[in-house]
């Protein structure tokens, strides 16, 4: 048996197999032999069938399979030995007319051979990176936000621009009267949404009871959606008209909560947070872990948009073809086509990726794969305000990753986490102090 690789046309091969008949005929022959002792033929007992008769029906077969078998071997065996780095899986080249009894057959297999890439990859190379700082002002809306939040609803008498208001929407025609059938249904909204000036300012004099002519479009924000408080589709609204009346029956008010030992322990549990500056402590570094995780997904895009401007000379006319043969539902011509710039990026990125983590060592480990699962268990058993043992939790964390889905999943975030912390090291950063509404307005750009 003689295998040799000829290489074609830029990275497309072939692999090409030629086997003689003493490479596959002991084989078949002991398959023969096997298939007698048990084959059951009419007129014969079980091993007592005249070899010729079982060589006559069945040493086609068995010779087929035994030299597919050996051309599978062979084939992988030689991308083995020869570590040949190759995309996709190798295509049989279809053969007319193969002669069985001939003393040698050559068989041919289509391959793709993966690119060499040089990875633009040092601190010369300068790339945006974000610091994120947490102000005195942003603490205080957060603050009040969490106040708000654990706060309680009052009626008060006087409205005040941010209250909301409740009360009935009631279609109405061009004689400002309620169309018959028409919308008919109570809801609420804020004062904040309020856009035209002369009804805010009518609403702030308010009483109850008191009707206004609204519009249904133009007399609220761009952003607040009439026909989700009414619970109806944006169709049906837009069916209706702009014109109603809103008939105001109560205000209400949300009364932040008071920072005091109970609102702490609500939040924080018992004892964790005693006073506003250990309160303010918490939500800094909830607020810094969050941008954290923000600023490192935007870097993590940063490099890998430096990284895919690598030029690599992929084997397009064998991965085409390839993709048309491999899944499950046969594609064509066309929708490879159509399919290729989304397959070839993200061929190109996983030739990356490769290619970081085998020089780098930056593998997923089993125990890392363990770890991670087990700290997802005990965050989510904290939120419910839950202890349990080590063990138990291993055992939990070991059933989660049974899940093939949610294992890949995980390993992938870890991938991600290792390939960040190389990257931070292996890159010049152009380091960039920022707010969080700044750094979005700056990340939302092109860098």
């Amino acid at each position: 048996m003689n295998v040799t690789l000829q290489k074609t046309k830029g990275q497309n091969g072939l692999i090409l197999i030629e086997i003689v008949k003493a490479d596959y005929a002991p084989k078949v022959e002991a398959a023969l032999l096997n298939y007698r002792k048990t084959a059951r033929i009419p007129g014969f007992r079980p091993g007592m069938a005249p070899m010729g008769m079982i060589q006559r029906q069945y040493s086609r077969a068995i010779q087929v399979d035994e030299v597919n078998k050996l051309l599978q071997d062979s084939l992988f065996d030689y991308i083995e030995k020869e570590k040949l780095d190759i995309l996709g899986q190798p295509l049989p080249v279809p053969q007319e007319g193969l002669d069985w009894d001939t003393e040698s057959m050559k068989f041919s297999f289509e391959i793709g051979l993966a690119p060499e890439i040089k990875l633009e990859i040092g601190e010369k190379v300068k790339l945006p990176f974000y610091t994120i700082e947490v102000g005195k002002k942003v603490l205080d809306e957060e603050s009040m936000q969490l106040r708000k939040r654990y706060g309680k609803l009052s009626e008060p008498e006087s409205p005040k621009e941010d209250d909301l208001f409740f009360g009935l929407f009631q279609q109405v025609g061009a004689d400002g009267q309620p169309t018959e059938g028409g919308i008919s249904k109570e809801g609420r909204f804020s004062g904040t949404v309020v856009a035209d000036k002369k009804w805010a300012k009518s609403l702030l004099a308010s009483e109850k009871n008191q009707p206004f002519a609204i519009d249904a479009v133009k007399s609220f924000a761009k952003d607040f959606h009439l026909d989700s408080v009414l619970g109806i589709s944006a169709d049906a609204l837009a069916e209706a008209g702009p014109s109603f009346v809103f008939t105001l029956k109560n205000i209400y008010r949300n009364e932040p909560a008071v920072l005091d030992q109970e609102l702490f322990d609500k939040v924080f549990g018992p004892g964790v947070v005693t006073d506003e500056a250990g309160l303010r402590e918490k939500i800094q570094a909830e607020l810094e872990g969050m941008y954290k995780r923000d600023v490192d997904v935007h870097f993590f895009n940063t490099v890998s948009a430096h990284l895919m401007k690598t030029k690599m000379d992929l084997p397009v006319e064998f991965l085409k073809k390839w993709l048309q043969q491999s899944g499950e539902k046969p594609l064509t011509a066309e929708e490879v086509e159509t399919q290729w710039p989304s397959m070839e990026r993200g061929m190109k990125w996983q030739l990356i990726e490769n290619k970081i983590v085998k020089e780098n060592h930056l593998h997923v480990h089993k125990e890392e794969l363990v770890d991670f699962a087990m700290n997802m268990v005990s965050q989510r058993m904290t939120q419910f305000g839950q202890a349990i043992p080590a063990e138990e939790m291993e055992k939990i964390a070991l059933n989660l990753l049974k899940n093939r889905e949610q294992a890949e999943q995980i390993s992938e975030q870890i991938l991600q986490e290792k390939m960040n912390a190389f990257f931070k090291k292996s890159f010049g950063l152009k380091e960039t102090k920022a707010s969080y509404e700044d750094f979005i307005k700056l990340a939302s750009n092109k860098d």
